[in-house]
Formats: structure tokens, C-alpha cells, sequence
């Protein structure tokens, strides 16, 4: 358990690490090789070794957790005193949502606890926006995604949350995710987008909640435009979800294809 620990340490803190052993310990623990590939991307380093990228954090973490890697780090104070706070999950969350029934965002907060506060009733759909930017410009979504995604919503039951990043895919988000029917993913077109999204889609997995990923339907026209070209990294973080269900496979074989991929941030060109 210690080799294991210390090479989680390694993963932890984006260190070259024995990838080959951490591979050969965890499938000695019974985690399967498909597992491995969707939790793990390995990168090959001058001098030896390899930096393993995670791609599904809290799939990791859960893994981490199953195998007792932190055993000793309960909280996120318990594991500064070993400099790994950023491997521990804060608590609760905060997220910024925007009511129809009321004209400025509200903060929905989930307590150390793991209790919520709304101080507006969650609406019956929700509509996630990654990045800042696109959410400061709201008033552009629903026209988007009706015009542009051809998914239409009703504006008077759907609220817009600012996803901030990979935090939206926080296990305490769970029981917040869960009062909707359905949640669209309004994500850059991009690895990260996805592996948001399929992160959410095993978290509600368990839930009455459909979990659908959004993209224009000239995803195309919009990539001859961009400049955003895809890195040798940036291929090999697509590659396995060409792998998953519609439409992300189809977003990444796109992808790969024309050699580019697509933020969110575009879309306000138009």
C-alpha cells in the first residue's frame, strides 16, 4: 500500500511516476484495464517516466477512496498537513444560477454537510455554461441553443448555472442535479467538455435525469473558422471517447477529423 500511495502522490502532483507499476498494482486490485483507459492518460517524458494525466476526477477519486490511498486525509484540512488539500474535494459548493423568477443570479449552496439552500425553487430544466464569459452573456443561450443547437426550452421553467469548470461534476452536487428532469451541457467542444459531461452523466446515472451534451448543428462551418488547432496531446485525450455513445463520439471523430476543436466562447460572434 505504500508503492501505491506514494505513486498516487506522484499522480497527484503532476511528477513523472512508474506508470507500468501504478498500472500493474491497480489491476492487481481488481481494476480493469477499461477502467484504467478511462480514468488515466499516460505521457511518455524525457529522462524517464511518465506524467499521468487524470480524466476523470471524480471517478479517481472514488477509485483513491475504494483502495484507502487517503486513508489518513479525511478532509481537506487533514490533507494540507501533507501539502495535498487540492487532492481532497472541498466539502460543499457554491453555484451561481440564474431564475426565471428572478431578474439577477442567486448563489445555490450546499453546506460542509452536504445540506442545500435555494433561495429560488429549482426549476424543471437547467442549462450548464462552462465558461464565464458565455454566461455574463445569458440573454444569448436560449436564442443559441434554439436557433443555432435546435434545442428548444422553455425560458419560464429553465434556469442557467455558471458550471465553473470541473467543479459542476462534484459528487455534493448530486442531490442539487437531481431535482431537474433535464440538464444540457452547453460545454467547449473540446476533451474537457466532454469529460465533463460524462462525468455527470455517471453521476446522475442513478436519477431521473436526462443529461444531454449541446452543440451547434453546423459544428463544421463553425470549426473552419476557428484557429484552435488540436496538439498531438490534444488527439490522444480524444481518442477513447470516440468509444462512447452518440453524440459525443460523433463530436470527437469531428473533431480529430478536422484537426480542431471549439470554445464556447465562439459562439458569441454570432
Amino acid at each position: 500500500m505504500n508503492r501505491l500511495r506514494a505513486l498516487f502522490r506522484e499522480v497527484d502532483n503532476n511528477m513523472p511516476c512508474d506508470w507500468p507499476s501504478l498500472r500493474r498494482l491497480l489491476i492487481k486490485h481488481g481494476v480493469t484495464s477499461a477502467t484504467l483507459d478511462n480514468l488515466f492518460l499516460p505521457h511518455r517524458v524525457n529522462g524517464g517516466g511518465y506524467l499521468v494525466e487524470i480524466l476523470d476526477q471524480v471517478g479517481y477519486q472514488a477509485l483513491g477512496d475504494h483502495l484507502g490511498v487517503w486513508a489518513d486525509m479525511k478532509d481537506r484540512a487533514s490533507a494540507a498537513i501533507h501539502g495535498k488539500s487540492h487532492a481532497i474535494p472541498v466539502s460543499g459548493n457554491l453555484v451561481v444560477v440564474k431564475c426565471p423568477c428572478n431578474d439577477q443570479p442567486l448563489v445555490f449552496e450546499c453546506s460542509r454537510e452536504g445540506q442545500w439552500t435555494y433561495p429560488a425553487q429549482p426549476g424543471t430544466e437547467l442549462i450548464l455554461v462552462e465558461n464565464l464569459e458565455n454566461f455574463l452573456a445569458r440573454d444569448k443561450v436560449f436564442p443559441y441553443l434554439r436557433d443555432v443547437c435546435g434545442v428548444a426550452v422553455e425560458e419560464i421553467t429553465t434556469d442557467i448555472a455558471y458550471a465553473a469548470g470541473n467543479a459542476i461534476t462534484k459528487a455534493c452536487n448530486t442531490a442539487w442535479l437531481a431535482k431537474y428532469k433535464t440538464v444540457y451541457c452547453f460545454f467547449d467542444i473540446d476533451a474537457g467538455g466532454f469529460r465533463m459531461f460524462e462525468a455527470l452523466r455517471r453521476l446522475m446515472l442513478e436519477h431521473e435525469v436526462e443529461v444531454r451534451f449541446v452543440a451547434p448543428r453546423e459544428l463544421a462551418a463553425l470549426l473552419a473558422k476557428t484557429h484552435r488547432h488540436l496538439t498531438e496531446k490534444d488527439r490522444e485525450k480524444l481518442v477513447p471517447y470516440q468509444r462512447c455513445a452518440p453524440p459525443i463520439n460523433l463530436l470527437a471523430s469531428t473533431l480529430l477529423q478536422t484537426g480542431k476543436s471549439l470554445e464556447q466562447e465562439v459562439y458569441l460572434n454570432d
